[in-house]
């Protein structure tokens, strides 16, 4: 099907002015729709708040400190850089959104059951209200997917529990354990401030799923963020259609996190303490041993002090020594770090390192040891793949550090060997020396360097037991989980808004779209856009149903105005030739011709003028039987010989100075009749005979009879019609009128209705037209035309009927 006509005309639409007085009327005219539209949308909004499940939104605030991290504290105090680290903010955002930890608050508040009532309308979830809970052992709910259960309280303390799988009934004693092919349940009630005891006697839904497809549906609401980037704050929210559930589970969460946070602290407080405890013991054992010695060697050789004939030499030698001594220990130190590291899985602390490298590996090593046995532990079952990771992360760490350890043995080895090369220098020196005096120093060597890393120590055992005693939390809850007041989605003011722009906008706007679209006469502004031929008058529509709205006695609008039309006309036919004659005809059917010719001809006898309408219109006649008249003998039968003109003139019947040539037999071929010679006599005689002479004719837009009768024509008036004439006719009219075809032409605007909704279309068929070969006689088969009919809606018509009967009421 080619659309291209119906394109290029509502582009030309498109392209038009637009009339924003014609929307505003069609507004004013259509205001029971906007009512319509918003009672609709209302009404729609109502129903989508009343039935739509709401979802709420619950919120909290957590504030991070690092002030716990025992054992990094310990090795930061013993190293060069004892400033704090900053808490890593994206770990404790991590560890709170882990699959673990929302897996044992699924667990702990059993959120993978969910309790339904039926309510009046749609099926409503309980959480707090309900009266029973379904409890499940250790092993949880093993039945793979989702299953629904029907639990009702057939008597005190007995349920009926009915699986909607497989159909199966059971009887389920209150607190009694209960097996079945999805898991070891029991059956008890809950107790509770809001719980209803009245759903006991109703029946309740209970939905069953895996707790790993609840630990996915909570995890997709579930948002942990920085509140802003210059804080260590954290806002924790979910959204939840039971705001009472959101909040525990909040609640739930945070509790777990801060019980895990304790248990970490206090562990790696013990390891410390370990350490600390078995290192002390060491160096106790050394100092120990050498005061023996040296206590030995004086008693041996009977010396209380052996003076100082060591002298300068002594004390230069000294302090070399004392360096070999540092060396050696940082070296054994390093050795039984490097020992300890490579056979054991325990935490290191306490290292007099004064390498930053290694105490940052070390540092390392311990959490990556504190997060492998966090993985490790029995309540972890389903995490191998974190447990995997951090073993090779441990096993990564530690292999660095045994580099770093071998790297700084090299390094010491080299220093070492610089110190006992000067060392020797002193020693030669030093051959004078008693050798009680250098047994006993050989024996002190290291013992100041011992004592004081004892000393170092017990200082950080009394400090790591008061830390140990005022272990709390890192994390502090600085605003509680709460819900919203109202819900999120759907938002009541947000809904009722977008129903009143609905309500406002779709009427409006299928008012702009027919006015954009309409291709139809509007107002007389329209036909004075579109064509210069002037406009005779306008006529209003006739609401009465009646063919006659004039007489000498009536003073109606309308009939005024076809008073005004007869007194242009008057105007119009001064000082032309036929000025006798008018012919009257239209671009198209149905827009009032015979309508206004009759009056006008009426209006023209009241002015006590000899008036004939000729019912030259040979296709379709409706003069003839609008008046009632015979249509014997007429216009064709004068043209074709068959009789003479006392045959074709009659009295109208309403009014002695108007008569009517009727038509007559409706003739094959038209346009060929209204050519014959005869038809000019028929011209001349009647104008002797009338002052006026009207001319009913064919639409001038469909066949050539009005351009042939235009010869004898002075006047020629063209009617239009609102709401019914296309303005692309008005297009044709003028294009008519400029070629000459029809002189002396005159436009009236027929059937105006201020502040109407018009009809709309594209192109030209609208159920009438003219055809031949179709029949002939005196059923006017030659073309067709469908009066227009009232487009008033139905609820148009209802209010108007409404309107009227209040009028009368009030009458």
């Amino acid at each position: 099907m080619d659309n291209s006509p119906i394109k290029d005309n509502i582009a030309k639409q498109i392209n038009s002015n637009f009339d924003f007085r014609k929307l505003l009327a069609a507004v004013l005219s259509g205001w029971y729709w906007f009512v319509l539209a918003l009672i609709v949308a209302g009404a729609c909004s109502f129903l989508y708040l009343r039935y739509e499940t709401p979802i709420y939104s619950i919120r909290s605030t957590l504030l991070l400190e690092d002030k716990n991290d025992v054992s990094q504290d310990v090795l930061k105090a013993l190293g060069p850089n004892k400033e704090k680290s900053d808490v890593n903010i994206y770990n404790e955002i991590f560890q709170l959104r882990s699959q673990d930890l929302v897996l044992r608050a699924v667990d702990s508040l059993n959120l993978n059951v969910h309790y339904y009532v039926q309510g009046r309308v749609k099926e409503n979830e309980i959480y707090a209200e309900t009266p029973i809970e379904l409890v499940f052992d250790s092993a949880g709910f093993t039945g793979g997917g989702a299953r629904d259960l029907q639990v009702e309280q057939s008597s005190e303390g007995i349920f009926n529990v009915t699986d909607e799988e497989t159909k199966q009934n059971f009887r389920v004693p209150f607190d009694t354990w209960t097996d079945a092919h999805f898991g070891r349940y029991k059956i008890v009630y809950h107790k509770g401030p809001k719980v209803n005891p009245g759903y006991l006697s109703r029946e309740i839904r209970v939905h069953l799923e895996p707790a790993s497809v609840m630990v996915g549906a909570m995890l997709a609401s579930y948002k942990v963020a920085p509140t802003d980037g210059r804080t260590s704050m954290l806002d924790l929210t979910n959204t939840d259609n039971v705001p009472e559930r959101g909040v525990d589970f909040q609640n739930t969460m945070l509790k777990l996190y801060q019980r895990d946070e304790l248990a970490n602290a206090e562990l790696k407080a013990e390891r410390t303490r370990e350490f600390i405890r078995n290192s002390l013991q060491d160096l106790e054992s050394q100092l120990k041993n050498t005061d023996i010695k040296v206590s030995n060697i004086k008693s041996q050789n009977g010396v209380v002090d052996v003076g100082s004939q060591a002298g300068a030499y002594v004390t230069a030698k000294s302090a070399v020594e004392q360096q070999i001594d540092q060396l050696e220990t940082q070296r054994r130190v390093v050795g039984m770090l490097r020992q300890s590291v490579q056979n054991t899985n325990s935490g290191i602390a306490g290292l007099p390192i004064d390498d930053p490298s290694l105490l940052a590996l070390v540092a390392e090593y311990n959490n990556a040891l504190s997060q492998l046995e966090h993985f490790s532990s029995p309540e972890f079952p389903k995490l191998s793949g974190e447990r995997q990771a951090a073993e090779n992360n441990l096993a990564s760490v530690r292999k660095r550090i045994m580099d770093a350890a071998d790297k700084v043995t090299a390094s010491i080895d080299v220093r070492l060997r610089a110190a006992s090369a000067t060392a020797s220098d002193y020693t030669g020196k030093l051959s004078s020396v008693p050798i009680l005096d250098r047994s006993i120093k050989d024996v002190q060597r290291s013992y100041e360097t011992k004592n004081s890393l004892y000393l170092m120590l017990y200082q950080q055992q009394l400090e790591n037991e008061i830390t140990a005693s005022s272990i709390t939390n890192k994390s502090k809850i600085v605003v509680a989980p709460y819900s919203s007041g109202g819900p999120i989605s759907p938002i009541p003011k947000m809904v009722y808004l977008l129903a009143v722009v609905a309500g406002i906008a779709l009427p409006l706007s299928v008012f702009a779209v027919r006015e954009l679209l309409n291709n139809k006469l509007g107002n007389e502004g329209d036909i004075t856009n579109l064509t210069e031929i002037p406009v005779l008058g306008s006529i209003s529509n006739n609401n009465s149903g009646q063919d006659i709205v004039v007489g000498e006695s009536i003073r109606t609008g309308i009939a005024e105005q076809f008073r005004l039309v007869r007194a242009n006309l008057d105007f119009m036919s001064s000082g032309v030739e036929h000025k006798k004659v008018v012919m009257i005809t239209s671009s198209i059917s149905g827009e009032g011709k015979t309508f206004v010719t009759i009056n006008l001809g009426l209006t023209l006898a009241i002015a006590a003028k000899r008036v004939i309408i000729l019912e030259f219109d040979l296709r379709k006649p409706k003069i003839s039987e609008r008046l009632h008249l015979s249509r014997e003998g007429g216009i064709s039968g004068y043209l074709a010989d068959m009789c003479g003109l006392d045959k074709v003139i009659k009295p109208s019947g309403i009014h002695n100075n108007l008569f009517v040539a009727n038509c007559g037999p409706v003739p094959p071929n038209p346009a060929e009749l209204l050519l014959l010679p005869k038809n000019r006599q028929f011209f001349e005689e009647l104008q002797e005979m009338f002052d006026v002479v009207l001319i009913d004719t064919a639409p001038v837009g469909m066949v050539s009879d009005a351009f042939i009768l235009s010869q004898f024509s002075g006047v020629n008036l063209l009617i239009t019609r609102q709401g019914r004439t296309v303005k692309e006719h008005i297009r044709m009219l003028q294009m008519i009128w400029k070629e000459g075809k029809l002189n002396n032409a005159a436009i009236i605007f027929n059937g105006v209705e201020h502040h109407k909704r018009y009809g709309y279309g594209y192109g030209y068929g609208y159920g009438y037209g003219y055809g031949y070969g179709y029949g002939y006689g005196g059923n006017g088969q030659g073309y067709y035309e469908d009066d227009p009919k009232d487009s008033k809606s139905f609820l148009g018509r209802f209010f108007k009927k409404k309107k009227r009967s209040k009028k009368k009421a009030d009458a």
